[in-house]
């Protein structure tokens, strides 16, 4: 949860920045290679040029995921972090690698992306749901949501997070159906 946490602050304060500076014609040295920094981060292309800001396409991406909804994902796919890709790869979220980009290590589950740690495993997921193309549907519900000035939540989010296995609504009612279960053990943590 500590992981998930300061992932989403992080996420939040590029993303209070992004809308601080939406409107404003001025645009520092330092402030631009931030603004480069993040396109390249959430994988959107970006001329340079002050007065051509995807935004949209950038508030779409840089949003948070709710904790409780990454804490869900987390235990449904380690196994409560018990699973042997969480404990021999930190791969709590059933991440595979790229073909080409698998690391071949002993004791590593083969085909799964391979982690240092907990927290770069919840930094790749939420890299992951905020940039692939196969989760466009899941940011533009999340979208909806912040336009419509309502909150992201996980029960809000869960049933939008199409492509993330293939068994398809039955994955998502399974996921909410334990986020449901777990929602107290999950807020205790929070």
């Amino acid at each position: 949860m500590p992981y998930i946490t300061s992932q989403n602050a992080a996420i939040t304060a590029d993303r209070n920045w992004l809308v601080s500076k939406q409107y404003d014609g001025r645009w520092s040295p330092s402030e631009r290679a931030r603004l480069k920094d993040i396109t390249k981060r959430y994988k959107i292309s970006w001329s340079g040029n002050t007065r051509k800001v995807p935004w949209n396409s950038l508030l779409e991406r840089v949003d948070i995921i709710p904790g409780s909804m990454v804490a869900t994902m987390a235990a449904a796919e380690s196994g409560w972090g018990t699973s042997k890709l969480a404990r021999a790869n930190n791969n709590l979220f059933g991440m595979k690698c790229v073909k080409g980009k698998c690391q071949k290590a002993d004791g590593k589950v083969k085909g799964y992306s391979q982690f240092e740690s907990v927290k770069e495993s919840v930094e790749a997921y939420a890299v992951n749901l905020n940039t692939h193309p196969a989760y466009s549907s899941f940011r533009k519900s999340r979208a909806q949501l912040r336009k419509a000035d309502q909150e992201v939540t996980a029960s809000a989010m869960i049933h939008k997070l199409k492509g993330y296995s293939t068994r398809g609504s039955s994955y998502n009612n399974y996921l909410f159906s334990m986020y449901q279960d777990n929602q107290r053990l999950i807020a205790a943590h929070m």
